[in-house]
């Protein structure tokens, strides 16, 4: 995708906002109606496809970091079992 400055998209947006206007304009009350209803489902399954996405993050950093997850050591790959010097290599962990 092509570098757009702020004046073209402004010029872009400006004309989107004129062309839905116009198509909004030639729909009749029943049609905007069904719109409007249309896009509020879509906000809705957003919505909640949103939050779905949130909830596995946060599981997976809880995962991630429960005391209860073993750790490794990143050098040698022995099972880290306390401290901050691995018991096997003395690196880091």
């Amino acid at each position: 995708m092509e570098e757009v400055s702020r004046e073209e998209m402004a010029k872009l947006l400006e004309k989107a906002k004129a062309d839905m206007q116009a198509m909004l304009d030639k729909m009749t009350p029943e049609e905007r109606a069904a719109a409007e209803i249309r896009a509020q489902k879509m906000m809705e399954a957003d919505e909640a496809e949103t939050q779905r996405i949130m909830d596995a993050a946060a599981k997976i950093t809880a995962e991630q970091t429960s005391p209860d997850t073993p750790r490794f050591c990143k050098h040698c790959g022995a099972k880290a079992v306390s401290g901050k010097i691995c018991e096997y290599c003395g690196m880091p962990l």
